[in-house]
């Protein structure tokens, strides 16, 4: 059962991997920081994160594989030193295909809407439409290059943002770089068969429609960036990464009014902002976070 399982999957991603050798089916990971201060105040908050991701290529012929999937997120923390807790939820549908232009050149196509609220009186107000294309130039099996561009509405407006990566494994297949930048990047060295440490670097571009007494009255922009290194161990399963995560978040997760908000944004940028920020900054933070990868290894068919 588990071979024939196997040779779906393999069906399955075959034409959507790249130079990587893999692909990372599902995820999933649960983080808590420590004690977050906020700004000219004396009181605390934690920040919890959940994440769960699913990815699904499914191949229709040697050039084309359709992606299918999907993302669920949640941010628990006080957006006010006095305020309850508030639960920032985002859901997201992954719809797209996967084209093989060339002997070294593919691209990825998706469309990403989303539901992202309090999911309080949930309505069409809290659907965005999102998409990204990413061309990849596979050089050798080692080494690929990506070019790509994202695009989402957003609850202050629209985000873009212009994507470059890279992905290098070195000839003993011992260090690893794989980056999209400006937003992801993971670096990490094998020690031995099984267990691996690294580096790695989340940006979050989100927003989050907000209910007060029963009226969507502003929303959350989330901003953080993550940065943090981790041991990676896959000894009970050789598709299953386990890794514990120590790291570091700037925490950025400020209030507008609902009816405030900006020309456009980039990862480093926003344009025509005027707004009217409605809580204080929260101080960056420690956290730990646990994760689980479930890694389908194409190099090793």
């Amino acid at each position: 059962m588990m071979k024939k399982l196997l040779i779906i999957l393999f069906l399955l991603v075959s034409n959507f991997s790249n130079s990587q050798g893999f692909v990372d089916l599902f995820s999933i990971n649960y983080g808590k920081s420590a004690a977050t201060a906020y700004e000219n105040s004396s009181q605390t908050t934690t920040i919890t994160n959940f994440d769960t991701n699913l990815t699904l290529p499914i191949e229709l012929n040697d050039k084309y594989a359709i992606i299918t999937g999907g993302d669920f997120s949640l941010n628990k923390l006080q957006l006010f030193p006095d305020s309850g807790y508030n639960n920032l939820y985002l859901t997201r549908i992954k719809a797209g295909i996967n084209i093989t232009h060339s002997e070294h050149w593919s691209g990825t196509y998706i469309l990403l809407p989303k539901i992202s609220s309090d999911y309080v009186n949930l309505g069409m107000d809290d659907f965005y439409m999102g998409g990204v294309a990413v061309l990849k130039y596979k050089k050798n099996k080692n080494l690929s290059y990506k070019f790509g561009f994202y695009a989402s509405d957003e609850a202050f407006g629209l985000f873009i943002s212009p994507i470059i990566g890279i992905y290098y494994l070195n000839p003993n297949a011992r260090f690893e770089i794989n980056l999209y930048l400006p937003n992801d990047g993971d670096l990490n060295y094998k020690l031995t068969d099984k267990t691996k440490i690294g580096m790695d670097f989340v940006g979050r571009g989100k927003s989050f429609k907000l209910t007060t007494d029963g009226v969507r009255s502003s929303y959350a922009e989330n901003n953080s960036m993550e940065f943090s290194s981790y041991l990676q161990n896959n000894s009970l399963n050789k598709n299953v990464l386990l890794r514990l995560k120590l790291g570091f978040s700037t925490n950025s997760f400020e209030v507008y009014p609902i009816d405030q908000k900006i020309d456009f944004a980039t990862s480093l940028f926003k344009f025509g902002d005027n707004r009217t920020q409605l809580n204080g900054n929260l101080s960056s933070s420690l956290f730990l976070k646990i994760e689980a990868i479930y890694r389908f290894d194409i190099a090793s068919r």
